[in-house]
C-alpha cells in the first residue's frame, strides 16, 4: 500500500497536538484489536481523545503512548501520533490508531473515501419521524460561548448525512442504531436533535436550536450522554475486513434495562 494518500500538514508547532505526547500508564484502556499495523482502543466516556487545552497528559493518546509509544513516536506529528479519528469527550467507544506508516495511511484513506463502517448506539428522547431514515441537513461550525458547535445554516454548511434505525422504543424514548455517513463536528448529536429526538443527557443540542451550551450547575454531576461508538469496520493491511465492537457503557446498559429493551451484542 502506497503512502500517497497521506498529505503532510504544514508545521504548526504552537498547537498542543503537535507536541510529543507524554506516556501515562495510570490511564488504563482496553485494547480491542492489535495486528501490529492498526490498534483499536476502547475509550471510556469522559476521557479526552487527544492532548489539548487543559488536558495535556490525561487522554486516550497518553494512555496509548504508555503501551505503544515507540511505534507512535515513529509516526510523528504529521500523522497525528497515529490517531486516525476522534470521539467527543462525553462519548465512549472504539477509537482506531495506526502503528505503522502503512497501517495509518491505509485506514486514513478509507476514512477519506468513506469506506469505513461506523455504527453508534444512542438512547434518545421521543422518536424520529420514521423507524428508519436519514437526516441530510448541512452543518456549519460556529463558536457559541466557549465551545465550537455545529448548526444548520441556509448557506455555507458542509454536506452531512446521518442514517438511523430504531431498535427499540417506548412512549418517551427510543434506542437507535446510528451511522454517520460523513464526519462533521457533533454530527449525530446535532442531526438527532434536528429530527426531534435529542440524545438523553444532551446539554448542547436540543430541539430548540440554536445549541444551548449551558453547563451543569456547580457541585452537580452532569447526566451521562447516552451515545456510544459501538462498532467500526475497516480493511486491515492484510486486505480482509475487520469488525471491532466495544462493550456497552454502564449508563446506556442500565437505561436500556430499565426500559426492558434487548440490546444486540
Amino acid at each position: 500500500m502506497s503512502s500517497n494518500h497521506h498529505k503532510p500538514k504544514p508545521p504548526q508547532s504552537h498547537r498542543p497536538e503537535r507536541q510529543l505526547p507524554k506516556a501515562n500508564a495510570k490511564i488504563r484502556v482496553n485494547i480491542l484489536y492489535d495486528d501490529g499495523h492498526v490498534l483499536a482502543l476502547e475509550k471510556p466516556a469522559g476521557l479526552p481523545t487527544q492532548p489539548g487545552r487543559g488536558h495535556m497528559d490525561d487522554t486516550l493518546v497518553n494512555a496509548a503512548f504508555a503501551t505503544h509509544g515507540e511505534a507512535l513516536c515513529k509516526l510523528g506529528a504529521d500523522r497525528d501520533w497515529g490517531l486516525l479519528h476522534r470521539l467527543d469527550m462525553d462519548v465512549g467507544g472504539v477509537v482506531l490508531m495506526g502503528l505503522t506508516d502503512i497501517g495509518y495511511d491505509s485506514v486514513r484513506a478509507q476514512f477519506e473515501d468513506r469506506t469505513i463502517g461506523k455504527k453508534y448506539l444512542a438512547i434518545a428522547h421521543n422518536a424520529p419521524p420514521a423507524d428508519s431514515g436519514r437526516c441530510t441537513r448541512e452543518l456549519a461550525e460556529v463558536v457559541r460561548g466557549d465551545m465550537k458547535v455545529s448548526v444548520h445554516t441556509p448557506r455555507g454548511g458542509e454536506e452531512a448525512h446521518t442514517r438511523w434505525n430504531v431498535l427499540c422504543k417506548s412512549k418517551t424514548h427510543c434506542l437507535l442504531e446510528v451511522e454517520p455517513l460523513t464526519g462533521r463536528l457533533h454530527q449525530i448529536r446535532a442531526h438527532l436533535a434536528m429530527v426531534g429526538c435529542p440524545i438523553v443527557g444532551e446539554r448542547v443540542y436540543r430541539v430548540d436550536l440554536p445549541p444551548n451550551t449551558s453547563r451543569a450547575p456547580a457541585g452537580r454531576m452532569a447526566d451521562a450522554l447516552l451515545l456510544q461508538a459501538w462498532e467500526i469496520e475497516f480493511r486491515c493491511v492484510a486486505g480482509t475486513r475487520q469488525r471491532v465492537r466495544s462493550k456497552l457503557g454502564i449508563d446506556l446498559l442500565q437505561f436500556a434495562t430499565q426500559q426492558r429493551w434487548q440490546i444486540p451484542v
